[in-house]
């Protein structure tokens, strides 16, 4: 179902902007979505998200307009509610643990699976918790479901609304169906941190967005974050080193930093004006990360991520 055009007149009222934006992210997570996880658009509408929220008083409505143009591509399930419905009629007793749906993941029925889920969330009262769960299992696989776990995490925090947790949840299942868990073997602590020159010099891998979601993961405020952590650690641990990237002047970097201000609005409206819109859907999520990576780093990296970026627009 198309979303509803968003006025002109936005920028004058930040809570019509914040409704926008949660509209958008209600659409994208009950989208249709059988390719890759990475591609999912709801990290693009999360990055979009995060860029604009650099300056809430003068939103880019040309970011919230190729929002609205990606995610109307998309065709919506329409059969969430009748799940609900059926675990209600049918009862789900007094006692629900969240290792059934595990459980049930593990036996690879995805029915099954939608409704342990389900009873698990109605018997929480509609809990968020089920979420974290959700992401612990997922971080099993951390190349193929790091980048959309961290979006997906941080969109329902901004959200934030009991009515979409369903909606969430079997998105991320039908993500979790897509790939194979790993086992886990607890070793050598890695911070995300200390492994940054590393990875800064894996740009052309690719591996940056993925990358940037799991640094801010680590300092996030969950229950579960240990668990996160040893996930996140046991994938820097199979990084290997790269060639070096190369460095600019990152002045510009520098002075967004210090000061804020519109550096990434306005290089994302600069790649709408050069690439499709693939292109440039794939660009502002790689141009989001490296905001989040600067965002946590020492003043001396600083001249390699504006290299990453510069790669990024170019």
């Amino acid at each position: 179902m198309p979303s509803k055009k968003f006025p002109d007149s936005i920028h004058q009222d930040s809570q019509e902007l914040i409704l926008k934006i949660k509209e958008l992210i209600t659409q994208a997570v009950q989208v249709k979505f059988d390719d890759r996880t990475s591609d999912h658009p709801l990290i693009f509408l999360n990055a979009v998200k995060n860029i604009i929220g650099d300056d809430k008083e003068n939103p880019s409505l040309k970011l919230l307009d190729i929002s609205e143009k990606y995610i109307n591509r998309f065709s919506v399930r329409n059969d969430d509610d009748q799940i609900l419905k059926k675990v209600i009629k049918d009862g789900f007793g007094l006692t629900v643990f969240v290792d059934d749906v595990e459980e049930a993941i593990m036996s690879g029925n995805k029915e099954t699976v939608e409704l342990e889920a389900a009873k698990q969330l109605l018997a929480s009262v509609k809990s968020p918790a089920i979420l974290e769960f959700l992401a612990q299992l997922a971080l099993h696989n951390i190349d193929s479901l790091g980048l959309f776990t961290y979006h997906w995490l941080r969109s329902y925090n901004f959200h934030q609304e009991k009515e979409i947790l369903w909606p969430y949840i079997r998105a991320m299942i039908n993500e979790i169906f897509k790939v194979h868990l790993q086992q886990q073997n607890q070793g050598e602590i890695l911070k995300p941190q200390d492994q940054l020159n590393s990875l800064l010099n894996k740009y052309n891998k690719g591996i940056l967005p993925t990358f940037s979601a799991m640094n801010r993961l680590w300092n996030d405020d969950y229950i579960r974050i240990e668990s996160y952590r040893n996930s996140i650690s046991f994938w820097l641990e199979k990084t290997e080193n790269d060639d070096k990237t190369e460095t600019m002047n990152s002045s510009d970097l520098e002075n967004y930093i210090k000061n804020g201000g519109r550096y990434f609005i306005d290089l994302s409206e600069h790649l709408l004006e050069k690439y499709q819109i693939n292109a440039v859907v794939q660009k502002i999520v790689e141009l989001e990360g490296l905001r989040g990576i600067a965002k946590n780093a020492s003043l001396g990296y600083f001249p390699i991520i504006a290299q990453c970026i510069n790669l990024t627009i170019s």
